[in-house]
């Protein structure tokens, strides 16, 4: 072996000896990526995101202003693919890697917060902060735990349901319980025209009419946790249950599980109501210019009692691996501009439900029409008679398909609503208890 093929030797190994100490060291606590800006220079933090057009230029323009009013951070802005976020974020973090912040979904926090993937939020935020949230918003992003509930997750926008209508059709205020909705609905229902057309389109679906089984009376658990849906929560649930099987076979409506029948009449306009998630705001008002009406969910007849839907929010996460050190502060002063005034209205300029309750939804704004500005007060008052969305990993993986089956089991006559629901209890006993 000739000198230089020595030398030539020595240097491979020693740049091998140097990347296994790299690897070790950064085995014992790897920093989110890319890595920490050099001293002296700007910190810099990774922010994923799945919003759709045009609201993630809201925030595009949200992160642009925090850049330039903060010299000394630099937020950077990455879309990811809404299907793969969650699992994304748990990943790279579980490889040492991952964004500095995430955008996500209030009802993956529960299983994210299990796998490690996320830091606490409490403590980022002062308490006085957090106050001015919308409540709802706030316990959607809790992750309850054996010692109570943790904030995992900001709120910075929220969603819930109302019912949408085409005021044209309307001399006078909407429906306020549901024995005038339906009267109101038959009363509009032609169906001998050709196409025909609907009082009311309603899609049965789950997540759309569950809000109506605490109206009734039912529940799933008690204040402790324990499945009391066969016992307490049992004649709630099926007067509800039975409740839907009636809209279904109503003649006069167009009450479907078939989420495709009921979307197709409403964008052919042979649809006059129906009941959807505020982030539909936008296809409503393309489908009904000028005359889009957003009217609070029909309160239940007998027994006289509001609906609770469920309340989501999109909340702002922070990567488990997150130092201690300038990328916190400047994760913390990034938080506090998002559920600024000027932001939160950014955000009901794009189409999305501000958290912020100071915010005053009636002010005159060029950017946001009067309807709009209505279905915002309209959708703010539903959240705060809603219930927070469910996020824990049982409620996502056993809890929600078990109700999904038990009220498709009802709703399609493969079960009755008394043997749905005993069904469905024992089988939450027997994988939860």
């Amino acid at each position: 072996m000739t000198v230089a093929q020595q030398v030539r030797r020595i240097l491979v190994l020693g740049l091998a000896l140097l990347s296994l100490v790299a690897c070790s060291t950064q085995s014992a606590g790897p920093a989110p990526t890319p890595p920490p800006a050099p001293a002296g220079s700007r910190t810099l933090l990774v922010l994923w995101h799945a919003w759709p057009r045009p609201e993630d230029r809201a925030l595009a323009m949200a992160v642009e202003r925090f850049n330039r009013t903060n010299p000394g951070i630099q937020v950077l802005l990455q879309s990811r693919q809404i299907a793969s976020l969650r699992d994304d974020l748990a990943s790279a973090v579980a490889e040492g890697g991952g964004p500095h912040m995430a955008i996500v979904p209030s009802h993956t926090l529960g299983s994210l917060a299990e796998e490690g993937a996320l830091l606490p939020i409490d403590g980022l935020i002062a308490a006085s902060e957090v106050d001015r949230l919308l409540p709802a918003a706030v316990g959607a992003a809790q992750v309850r735990g054996r010692d109570g509930a943790v904030l995992y997750g900001l709120p910075l926008t929220f969603d819930t349901l109302a019912l949408y209508y085409n005021r044209a059709n309307f001399s006078a205020a909407p429906p306020t319980d549901s024995d005038a909705l339906l009267r109101v609905a038959r009363g509009l229902t032609d169906t001998r025209s050709t196409p025909p057309v609907w009082g009311l389109a309603y899609n049965l679906s789950l997540d759309r009419t569950i809000g109506y089984l605490y109206a009734f009376g039912g529940r799933v658990f008690d204040e402790t946790g324990a499945v009391v849906l066969g016992l307490d929560g049992r004649a709630g649930t099926e007067a509800w249950l039975n409740w839907l099987l009636a809209l279904r076979e109503d003649a006069g409506l167009l009450a479907s599980m078939d989420g495709i029948t009921v979307d197709n009449a409403l964008q052919t306009q042979q649809a006059l109501m129906t009941i959807d998630w505020a982030h539909a705001l936008s296809s409503y008002g393309a489908l009904w210019p000028g005359k889009l009406g957003v009217a609070p969910l029909p309160r239940l007849a007998s027994p006289n009692r509001a609906p609770q839907p469920y309340v989501q929010s999109d909340t702002l996460v922070l990567n488990a691996r997150l130092g201690d050190g300038p990328e916190r502060a400047a994760a913390s002063a990034f938080a506090r501009h998002l559920l600024s005034e000027p932001v939160q209205r950014e955000f009901l300029r794009a189409g999305r439900q501000p958290v912020l309750l100071s915010l005053d939804l009636a002010a005159d704004d060029p950017a946001v029409s009067a309807e709009l500005r209505a279905a915002a007060e309209v959708f703010r008052a539903q959240a705060q008679a809603g219930l927070p969305m469910p996020n824990s990993r049982a409620a996502s993986d056993i809890v929600w398909p078990v109700l999904s089956d038990m009220h498709s089991s009802a709703l399609r006559r493969l079960a009755t609503p008394a043997q749905a629901v005993e069904n469905a209890d024992a089988i939450l006993r027997a994988r939860l208890e």
